[in-house]
């Protein structure tokens, strides 16, 4: 539905607009300044030198704990999975950034957010990898929240700096979304440890 209401230009683009103006409203109004900072820093997460690697950290100690190669085959799949429908509806939809810069011939455009998803795709699928090995409910629990909280920051902070459109972010979750869903479905996984209560 996002991809469609952008390629048409349909009526959902006018609430990309509102967002904008009153977000730029809201940062012209900001009191302090270390906001703009954090929230420059925040959207770092979704880089792929960051998010990548907080992804490959994981999955080494996934690997090792389960002592298979299960972690690292699903990483893998996770990954490619990512920048095989990312940067391909990029370059296809290729839609102008919030500043109207323009989309030459087979350049990336804004849709999806390539931040969005890559911080979700990896830090999900690295949270995902080192759940697997927690035996503790509670500390699971704590991870994935951790984990939604960064992912969600992200893309909020994406719209703060006037990085991306309201639209962009929410199909980079969407996308995203699919894709650890398939991820969890499908992947083989070693044997979650069992807690010591449940023994």
């Amino acid at each position: 539905m996002l991809t469609e209401q952008v390629v048409t230009r349909g009526p959902l683009l006018a609430v990309d607009r509102w967002v904008r103006r009153e977000t730029l409203h809201l940062v012209a109004e900001n009191p302090f300044p270390w906001l703009n900072t954090l929230a420059e820093w925040w959207t770092d997460l979704g880089s792929s030198g960051i998010a990548v690697a907080v992804l490959v950290l994981a999955t080494v100690a996934a690997t090792l704990r389960a002592r298979s190669w299960q972690p690292v085959a699903a990483a893998t799949a996770a990954g490619i999975a990512l920048f095989a429908t990312v940067i391909p509806g990029k370059i296809l939809i290729g839609r102008p950034g919030p500043e109207g810069q323009p989309v030459g011939p087979g350049e990336w455009g804004w849709f999806p957010s390539g931040h969005t998803s890559t911080a979700t795709v990896c830090l999900g699928t690295a949270a995902w990898l080192l759940a697997l090995g927690c035996a503790s409910a509670r500390l699971r629990r704590a991870l994935y929240t951790a984990t939604a909280v960064l992912c969600t920051g992200v893309g909020i902070c994406l719209i703060w700096r006037d990085y991306h459109w309201l639209l962009d972010v929410l199909a980079g979750w969407s996308l995203s979304g699919v894709i650890l869903w398939s991820l969890v479905r499908w992947s083989p996984r070693p044997a979650r440890p069992r807690a010591a209560s449940e023994e």
